[in-house]
């Protein structure tokens, strides 16, 4: 055998010993597929935004826009809790009056700017002007902002301590090196709102009438995004948007009303997410007016109705049980409240002990000292609404309640019967103020109808407590133990029936994975967790079997 026949033998062994190892590598390898950046994700918008601004946007197209371009200095999680965003931490003083804040060194604006303690004074000094018109005003108006260095500004509130105040730092920050001279009357008018520079995970690339193309942020100090463009499409109404996935123009619809998941569900190529809603559908009793002023009247009814078939007629079953004022996702939730399950043994004896009676067995309507027990429910005239309310009272009668169900226009619900306390029970919903459970603006007794929001005449001296403390620390803990045991009272005597927090519905293709559905406070809340959404994968080894 001379040399190079050797050497050839050796270079074939060599390379079959390789294919041997690959092969082997190949059976026993695990291959898996994790999100690759690139692509783009397609959204509808209903209308075009009236103002690519956080401290002027008031509609929900422009909101959706802000939350991709803006950041603020904190930003909430799906269950309340505060995370840092452009401040990289923050101090609370002692007294809980005194934020300071410390900025990130490596957050830029999209025009390569730092983001610098200018701009956080720039954008509250904006919305506490006497001439700002947005809707913010108000929650800012008692604080002071002032910057102690370039990355260092401190907020202190003028009056009492207010826990939920760390939510209203999540206000997207304006750059002041662009607006700083532009005053809050011409903040509305100025080209920014068309043309704006944030400091978000996306930039803005592009603008048309029909269209609006944002691209990821090169340099963003957070998490970089999967996807590369974010691009929405606008169009008259939510009901066009789902003609649109239908015919493939769009990949996300940013709302599906519960009539409409059947038609999303026929649509096999997109996922519908179920998030819970930062909103309560609960029924209202005036307790100062028989017969809801007893107590064992208010907590029959709450036996006698079957929460999950109201769900069913109301919301085509998209909602989820409430058995308090508390979301169940929030960190101040009390699971272990007193629960009304639907029992009708319990509601008729609850009404028998009230002296409220059948006296014959072929009554149908109990009577109380020759008094029919009639209640007239009140409700908004829309139809969803009227047929839950229907319902309501099929369920009450069932229990030998007379009830009459009226309907009105929603303001005048309100205007006309809430806030005069002019009614016995009423059908309505509330909106949190955010994700914070701070309940104090519907039930604590300083809050009386007409001069405020408690309708219900709800008066309460140890709820009162619990609630005047709740917003007043800041210790998470502290604050928790406090809101379970305000629900422990709230459970026990009733003054609003909790029926269902309702669910926020939207539809992404299958094509975008990564999504998660967490709390909806704002529709824009849809987007909480945008950076992880992938278009793109590739394959990458995870182990060996």
């Amino acid at each position: 055998m001379n040399r190079l026949t050797w050497q050839l033998g050796v270079a074939l062994a060599g390379v079959a010993l390789v294919a041997a190892v690959l092969v082997s590598f190949a059976r026993t390898a695990v291959i898996t597929e994790v999100p690759d950046y690139g692509g783009a994700y397609v959204e509808g918008l209903a209308g075009f935004p009236q103002a690519m601004n956080p401290v002027l946007a008031g509609d929900d197209a422009s909101r959706s826009v802000n939350a991709l371009v803006f950041s603020g200095l904190t930003r909430m999680d799906g269950s309340g809790q505060p995370a840092p965003d452009l401040a990289q931490s923050w101090d609370v003083s002692a007294d809980g009056k005194t934020y300071t804040f410390v900025l990130r060194a490596d957050a830029r604006w999209h025009d390569g700017g730092p983001v610098v303690a200018d701009d956080v004074v720039y954008t509250i000094k904006t919305v506490q002007d006497p001439l700002y018109t947005g809707e913010l005003g108000s929650y800012w108006r008692d604080v002071s902002v002032d910057k102690m260095d370039d990355r260092t500004v401190k907020l202190t509130l003028q009056k009492d301590s207010y826990s939920p105040f760390i939510e209203y730092t999540a206000l997207g920050i304006l750059p002041s090196h662009l607006l700083g001279t532009v005053s809050a009357r011409d903040l509305p008018s100025h080209r920014f709102n068309l043309q704006p520079v944030g400091s978000g995970p996306f930039r803005l690339k592009d603008v048309k009438p029909d269209q609006i193309t944002l691209e990821a942020a090169p340099g963003y100090y957070g998490v970089k995004p999967f996807l590369s463009r974010v691009v929405f499409r606008i169009y008259p109404n939510y009901k066009t948007i789902l003609t649109a996935l239908e015919r493939d123009e769009v990949e996300g619809v940013p709302l599906v009303d519960p009539q409409d998941v059947g038609r999303i569900s026929r649509e096999k190529r997109a996922t519908l997410y179920d998030a819970p809603q930062a909103s309560l559908t609960l029924l209202f009793f005036n307790v100062a007016v028989a017969p809801v002023n007893d107590r064992g009247v208010r907590q029959a009814i709450a036996h006698a109705l079957d929460r999950q078939k109201l769900i069913d007629v109301g919301r085509q079953g998209h909602g989820r049980r409430a058995d308090g004022p508390v979301l169940p996702t929030s960190w101040a939730y009390n699971a272990d409240v007193k629960r009304y399950d639907v029992d009708l043994s319990k509601a008729r004896a609850l009404l028998d002990a009230a002296g409220w009676k059948l006296e014959s067995p072929e009554a149908t309507v109990r009577t109380k000292d020759g008094k029919p027990l009639r209640l007239v429910l009140l409700t908004n005239d829309r139809r969803e609404r009227v047929q839950l309310a229907e319902e309501i009272q099929r369920q009450l009668v069932a229990v030998g309640f007379d009830v009459e169900v009226q309907a009105t226009g929603a303001g005048g619900l309100v205007q006309d019967f809430l806030l005069p306390r002019r009614y016995e029970m009423a059908l309505f919903s509330w909106d949190f103020n955010g994700l914070d459970p701070d309940p104090y603006a519907l039930w604590h007794s300083t809050q009386l109808a007409p001069q405020g929001l408690n309708v219900t005449g709800f008066n309460n001296r140890r709820s009162d407590e619990l609630l005047e403390r709740g917003r007043r620390i800041t210790d998470r803990a502290e604050r928790a133990k406090l809101y379970q045991e305000f629900q422990g009272v709230f459970a026990e005597e009733l003054p609003g029936l909790p029926l269902f927090f309702p669910t926020y519905d939207f539809a992404i293709s299958a094509k975008i994975r990564g999504v998660k559905a967490g709390v909806i406070a704002s529709p824009a809340d849809r987007f909480r967790n945008v950076s992880e959404w992938y278009a793109k994968t590739r394959r990458e080894v995870v182990g060996r079997k």
